[in-house]
């Protein structure tokens, strides 16, 4: 399971000691918004890490990776949440309806299988 790099950085600061107002602060940008990448509501920006790994040390690297991979499973899950809405519906068209068939495939956006 892919972690967002919010969750690798946070106990970093908690170990160090330094809240997430200071540290917003040695970054140059605004407590609100590092406390949503902390959480993983935001993605980390690339400047962002950068200025991370310059301040602690985290290398920009890893935690972009982390960025990546998370975004990848979140996008994943998302794509198999939804297949799992489509339905799988069989019917029998007789041959000689054949006009019926392409209409509804037209109308629906079905796929047909012959």
């Amino acid at each position: 399971m892919a972690v967002h790099p919010g969750m690798m950085i946070k106990p970093e600061l908690e170990e160090r000691g330094i809240s997430q107002k200071a540290f917003a602060q040695m970054l140059g940008t605004q407590p609100s918004h590092l406390s949503e990448v902390l959480n993983g509501k935001r993605a980390l920006t690339t400047d962002l890490a950068m200025k991370i790994e310059s301040s602690i040390g985290l290398p920009a690297k890893i935690l972009l990776s982390a960025q990546a991979h998370y975004e990848l499973e979140a996008a994943s899950a998302e794509v198999k949440k939804s297949d799992s809405q489509h339905e799988t519906v069989s019917i029998t068209i007789p041959t000689q309806d054949h006009n019926l068939l392409q209409e509804i495939v037209k109308r629906f956006g079905w796929a047909c299988m012959f």
